[in-house]
């Protein structure tokens, strides 16, 4: 779908008002959702000592900032939207991580450049922002020394009817914002091109999760040939 706006500017249901709901909530109750929950369970499969996460799209990176307490080194959120990063500091500094998280903002997609490699690279729901999805999974894969983890909406009939009428209804209110099903396959595919495979997946009725870790075979990011 062609749009004149940049990036930034067609996230704008993302703003500090939703940031801060965010973060009542996550203090409230926690990671919330079970794709979020399945993320962090699989990143301490992976293993959380010493490793490094970034959290793309990560808005005020509750998940980061969950695996920091659960173990892992240090953690970065890249996001688009700079009404995020208070709140993400507020969230830091409550969970008691402040001193290991960092907040960036960064295009992933148009700067690749600026976004460093990490252990664990986390999407979620993130991919279903753009139209360009896989180009964004296979960027955030370049990213990932060992595992990339993400949520993307599942491709049913029924998802793709709830989010056209979704869609329908931002139309109506004259917001930019847009979301996108994207077919696994072609998001595995992309991936693949990285040198990263399938390791398991997890559906839910709505969200789909997968892990995908690096071939052996292969460098890992930011590793020197």
């Amino acid at each position: 779908m062609p749009c004149s706006c940049s990036a930034a500017e067609r996230l704008d249901i993302f703003d500090e008002k939703a940031a801060r709901r965010a973060l009542r909530r996550y203090l409230a109750n926690g990671l919330g959702g079970a794709d979020a929950v399945q993320i962090a369970a699989w990143a301490e499969d992976v293993g959380l000592a010493g490793a490094s996460v970034v959290e793309v799209g990560g808005g005020i990176g509750q998940i980061q900032a969950e695996l920091l307490r659960r173990g892992a080194a240090g953690g970065r959120i890249v996001e688009l939207v700079p009404e995020y990063e208070a709140p993400a500091g507020e969230l830091a500094r409550a969970a008691g991580v402040a001193d290991r998280s960092s907040f960036e903002l960064a295009d992933l997609l148009e700067d690749p450049e600026e976004v460093e490699p990490a252990d664990i690279v986390v999407l979620r729901r993130v991919v279903c922002c753009t139209p360009d999805g896989p180009a964004l999974l296979a960027a955030a894969a370049d990213k990932a020394r060992r595992s990339l983890l993400a949520s993307y909406p599942r491709d049913t009939a029924i998802v793709r009817l709830v989010f056209r009428l979704e869609n329908l209804g931002l139309a109506v209110f004259r917001k930019r914002f847009r979301s996108f099903v994207h077919r696994p396959a072609e998001l595995e595919r992309a991936v693949a091109l990285r040198g990263l495979t399938r390791a398991r997946v997890s559906r839910g009725l709505v969200w789909e999760t997968a892990q995908f870790d690096v071939r052996d075979d292969v460098p890992a990011a930011g590793a020197e040939s």
